[in-house]
């Protein structure tokens, strides 16, 4: 059993594979940190890929204020396909004596290329996605690279 009280859950997914629905499920009294967050203008999804790197960036920083606060459970809502995607936020997280909890992809739809270009509402094209999907790493690695233990 763990003596844990904070949380820091990190969603992984596709564009499309049902992560935000999942953490929206999830987040009770707590708080999503979305790098998406920050391409919304007036309610429209607007990527601009001159703004990745800071938006994840302030997302980052907005999430180590939250683990400052002890805020709980804290969800990470990007979308996390290897793990250097997320790695400062778990050395984050346990320096601020979080446990960390890494979410998969469950809907049956999560790594079908064709239903992901359907489903997705950023308009990630196909192509993007199947290189999204190629890079992908497995559960088991994931956590491995993060240096988590998995209880299974």
């Amino acid at each position: 059993m763990n003596a844990w009280n904070k949380k820091l859950v990190i969603m992984r997914g596709l564009p499309g594979s049902g992560k935000s629905d999942a953490a929206k499920r999830f987040v009770g009294n707590g708080i999503i940190h979305s790098t998406d967050d920050f391409f919304i203008v007036d309610g429209v999804y607007v990527f601009d890929e001159r703004n990745v790197s800071r938006f994840h960036r302030f997302n980052f920083l907005s999430s180590v204020g939250s683990m400052q606060r002890g805020l709980s459970p804290i969800i990470v809502d990007n979308t996390n396909i290897v793990a250097s995607d997320c790695m400062d936020y778990v050395e984050v997280g346990k320096a601020y004596d979080y446990e960390i909890i890494v979410v998969e992809p469950s809907a049956e739809w999560a790594f079908d290329i064709e239903e992901l270009v359907k489903r997705n509402t950023h308009g990630v094209p196909r192509e993007t996605l199947v290189e999204m999907l190629e890079k992908y790493e497995k559960p088991e690695v994931f956590k491995k690279r993060l240096g988590l233990i998995d209880s299974k």
